[in-house]
């Protein structure tokens, strides 16, 4: 009978070592015998959480990361962040330019907008051309850019710009309204309109297959701080995507679509076809 965790099969380890955090994993497993240091070096999936490493420890971590995946060609798949500033130190670092311009997965979490456009797009990395999977959960818009700025990194996003780009999640923060025409202080929603789409010059089809948009939740009353408007959807969004297979949106808002129909402006089927889509 198996008593011992060094007497489990390499697959039975390695699917334990897919639990930890890769700095947890490091720290943890590696230099404990040459066994671990294989299977850690070359077959272990690396996913990095910046959270979990201390902030004390963390350049020092980084350095010893940098000397690991030269020596092993074994880089980061997905990286999960709540800090620009850490995210910024090693995406601007020439050192890592090659190792996290191969990077699948991003998660991003409390950040601005305009953060986030550079991160992706501005940083030495060139995120943009290798990740397959974004989620951007309680953006803050809140910052200088506004309006223009949401739109700017949505229409980035959505285009063939991100080559790769299968799978994103999006939810904005609610934020105070101080616009000053309220007679009251009072929270808002981000509306989300695609408008910039169809203002393109060449129209670059995305390549993404699945959407999620607002704060999903399993409870019926989740409140989402952002709203999809419909018209913008099926006249904007909808026909750079012929690709998507599932669309998950927790709030849509129909006022826009109601106005258009009302007032005649444009008929929905004669401003923008939609080719068929193959959602599942």
């Amino acid at each position: 009978m198996t008593t011992k965790f060094e007497q489990l099969s390499n697959e039975l380890i390695l699917i334990c070592f897919s639990y930890f955090d890769f700095y947890e994993l490091y720290d943890l497993f590696f230099s404990l015998n040459q066994r671990f240091n294989q299977l850690i070096q070359y077959q272990t999936k690396m996913h990095i959480n910046l959270s979990s490493i201390p902030s004390g420890k963390f350049f020092t971590f980084f350095f010893h990361l940098n000397r690991f995946m030269t020596t092993t060609q074994n880089y980061p798949l997905s990286i999960i962040a709540n800090d620009k500033c850490e995210l910024n130190v090693i995406l601007q670092d020439d050192l890592f330019k090659e190792k996290f311009s191969k990077l699948k997965s991003l998660t991003l979490t409390n950040m601005d907008v305009e953060a986030i456009y550079s991160i992706i797009f501005e940083k030495k990395a060139e995120l943009y051309n290798s990740l397959e999977r974004l989620t951007l959960l309680e953006m803050d818009r809140t910052a200088d850019g506004g309006r223009f700025a949401i739109e700017n990194l949505c229409d980035s996003l959505i285009s063939s710009k991100m080559k790769m780009l299968k799978y994103l999640n999006l939810n904005f923060q609610r934020f105070s309204c101080r616009c000053g025409r309220c007679s009251f202080e009072h929270d808002s929603i981000t509306y989300l309109y695609f408008n910039v789409l169809t203002n393109r010059e060449e129209k670059s089809l995305s390549s993404l297959k699945t959407i999620i948009i607002g704060n999903i939740s399993d409870d019926d009353y989740c409140y989402s701080n952002t709203t999809v408007c419909f018209y913008s959807l099926i006249t904007d969004l909808l026909p750079c995507l012929p690709k998507l297979k599932k669309l998950i949106i927790n709030s849509v808002h129909f006022e826009d679509y109601d106005y258009n129909q009302n007032h005649k402006e444009l008929s929905i089927t004669a401003a923008t076809p939609i080719s068929p889509l193959n959602l599942k």
